[in-house]
């Protein structure tokens, strides 16, 4: 698996091999030592640009990662493919993945275990054309949706506005959407799914028709499911020495993503210089990163804190709202707090 293209290459989160010890100092040797005793930490991403990921950037950048003492090897996941079940099969040490993804997982006989939440907000919204200014005048109209675990909060929603998904009757006729915005723009949906982060870069095309079009994000309707958390394999939670590596990740990481909301101009000028953002505007990247900060918690401190009204809720959805639930069953045994119990005993150590 590659890493997250030439951004992280520049970014030296692979620690390149050391020169053979015979033509070192005995200092060079020393420091060659020490980089070998670190202990490699794999991560799997979820498919998505590095916007989504701009906490982790941001934590390598500013050298977090090695100050904690770790490598890491973060690796981004093909489109269609599920960090979770990556994490299951062994291929990573840690996945980053929505809830919904997850805890289907889990359901399947996958123990992955849940021990941070890096977005406490749903960024998941639904974009319609104009004419669609009011929730009733979806009846009729097609709407892109996504699967995966992404749509229990779309059939809540329509559960909750009386309309069926079936086309007759007026009905909202449900097409099978990617991650791009292709249905959208080509004019075969009147409707997109889609996030706050990332609608400005699918939609900038658009130009200044895109302030014409009617958002409704499930968040605010009280239907937002939670998104990015950390995983584990449980099994991996009985080993103190991988546990204590995950922890000085989930540190360094959360502080990477401090920096998103403390220094957002930083934030900006890392995106702007990824290959794939060479043709997007300041302004575009700058309001795709509030989306990114919007889903952060809103009192400023990046914890990685689970909120339990939020879980209970993404819960209920998983369970009722789709035609085919994601959950049969509320899950046992999902959640751990380990990691963020050692980084709290750290801090206390330091003050």
């Amino acid at each position: 698996m590659a890493l997250l293209g030439t951004c992280l290459t520049a970014l030296s989160l692979a620690i390149l091999p050391a020169s053979p010890a015979s033509a070192q100092s005995p200092e060079m040797a020393e420091t060659a030592i020490a980089q070998a005793a670190r202990p490699v930490v794999s991560v799997q991403l979820p498919p998505g640009p590095g916007l989504r990921h701009i906490g982790l950037l941001l934590a390598a950048r500013r050298g977090y990662f090695t100050a904690a003492g770790i490598d890491v090897v973060l690796q981004q996941s093909a489109p269609g493919q599920s960090p979770v079940v990556r994490l299951d099969e062994g291929n990573t040490d840690l996945a980053i993945d929505i809830m919904p993804a997850a805890l289907r997982a889990r359901a399947e006989g996958r123990d992955v275990v849940h021990v941070a939440q890096l977005f406490q907000r749903a960024t998941l919204s639904l974009v319609c054309r104009p004419a669609i200014d009011q929730p009733g005048k979806l009846a009729g109209e097609n709407v892109g949706v996504w699967l995966g675990g992404w749509e229990s909060s779309f059939y809540a929603w329509l559960n909750r506005l009386g309309l069926s998904y079936f086309a007759s009757g007026g009905g909202v006729t449900v097409l099978r959407q990617g991650q791009d915005a292709e249905l959208f723009l080509a004019g075969e949906a009147d409707c997109m799914t889609t996030t706050t982060y990332l609608a400005p870069m699918q939609l900038a095309a658009l130009g200044e028709e895109r302030a014409r079009l009617v958002t409704w994000q499930y968040e605010e309707l009280g239907l937002g499911v939670l998104e990015d958390g950390l995983y584990v394999r449980r099994e991996a939670l009985a080993d103190p020495v991988r546990v204590d590596a995950y922890a000085r990740f989930l540190s360094a990481a959360l502080r990477g993503w401090q920096v998103v909301l403390d220094n957002p101009r930083e934030a900006e000028r890392l995106l702007a210089g990824l290959p794939e953002n060479a043709e997007i505007g300041g302004a575009v990247i700058a309001e795709a990163l509030g989306g990114i900060a919007a889903a952060l918690p809103t009192d400023g401190e990046v914890t990685g804190r689970l909120d339990m009204t939020a879980y209970d809720r993404t819960i209920n959805l998983l369970l009722t709202g789709a035609p085919e639930p994601v959950l049969r069953a509320a899950p046992d045994g999902a959640l751990s707090d380990i990691l963020l119990a050692i980084r709290s005993g750290r801090a206390g150590q330091r003050n």
